[in-house]
């Protein structure tokens, strides 16, 4: 995360409306981890203040060690058809 998150913008490719916001990144590793994987790191607050570098620091040797089969890039084709779908519906709108 390179910026503040701005709740003013939204994107539509959440499926549901729970999420709001954008924030900029800088992508550094791309790989599918599992939540299942993060479940055990708690953290004692959540007001928006950052994550300790404790469970920072766990959170990137989880990362680093799990053994993925898979990533989001080969998924991006469905992403992208998903996506002609709800222009075309707005559109019709």
């Amino acid at each position: 995360m390179i910026g503040p998150v701005d709740f003013e913008k939204s994107v539509e490719y959440w499926q549901q409306d729970k999420w709001s916001g954008q924030f900029p990144m800088k992508w550094h590793i791309i790989k599918d981890v599992p939540n299942s994987q993060f479940r055990h790191i708690t953290l004692e607050n959540n007001d928006n203040k950052p994550v300790k570098l404790e469970q920072g620091i766990e959170m990137l040797k989880i990362f680093k060690n799990y053994g993925a089969e898979t990533s989001i890039l080969d998924d991006f084709v469905f992403y992208e058809e998903r996506e002609k779908v709800i222009e075309k519906r707005k559109t019709r709108r």
